[in-house]
């Protein structure tokens, strides 16, 4: 994401980010229905916005019940073999579990460090309907410094695992497509998965470190 894109938008596409990680919890087998998918949309956003960041608790306890549900309900190794694309196909079992470790740290990391920035984020559902596999719902988001941004969520029924959330796609922004193609211009230019590696390790030690 560029330095020109408004502060809302990008704060909104990190908002994307966590709730679509949050997203990958298991919902009620069944054939889903787009009203399904509204309610499912509406929970998941309610338990994101409001029972994490809106949440009346010490910002250390908001981190770890973050870190709780993130490790707890995320399809963390199906995100990553997407994200990664071809590359994760050659690489060895360490790589992929050394690379879940950093992607799953990184994307923590990187929730907590904004997390003030959401508390005025409010998202109102406006319609739903589904196309072959797939289940849309459609809602704005809305923030005190901003007009309300378009968010369109894709979900797609996983048998008995039920709905699963895969793709947030803001203004016309995939968050899944825009972090692959990040991390393939990254592979490109470092020497695939091991450079792309090295940038993580590289992002969550300077998440790590205090601002002065």
């Amino acid at each position: 994401m560029g330095d020109d894109m408004p502060h809302g938008f990008r704060r909104l596409m990190g908002l994307g980010a966590a709730i679509l990680c949050l997203a990958f919890g298991p919902a009620p087998a069944g054939a889903a229905t787009p009203d399904d998918a509204s309610a499912f949309v509406g929970k998941l956003v309610d338990k994101a916005i409001n029972s994490v960041i809106g949440a009346d608790m010490p910002r250390d306890q908001k981190a770890q019940r973050f870190r709780e549900m993130f490790v707890d309900s995320a399809d963390i190794p199906g995100i990553c073999a997407f994200v990664v694309g071809r590359e994760w196909r050659a690489a060895s079992p360490q790589q992929k579990a050394e690379f879940t470790n950093l992607f799953e740290e990184v994307s923590i990391l990187t929730w907590i460090s904004h997390l003030d920035e959401y508390r005025d984020v409010k998202v109102e559902i406006t319609g739903a309907y589904a196309d072959k596999a797939d289940l849309f719902v459609e809602s704005q988001a809305k923030t005190k410094d901003g007009k309300p941004i378009p968010i369109v969520w894709r979900l797609q029924e996983r048998g008995a695992k039920g709905l699963k959330l895969i793709d947030v796609v803001i203004e016309a922004n995939s968050m899944l497509i825009n972090t692959r193609k990040q991390y393939a211009a990254v592979m490109q230019r470092d020497g695939g998965l091991p450079g792309l590696m090295a940038a993580l390790q590289k992002m969550r030690t300077e998440l790590n470190t205090p601002s002065p």
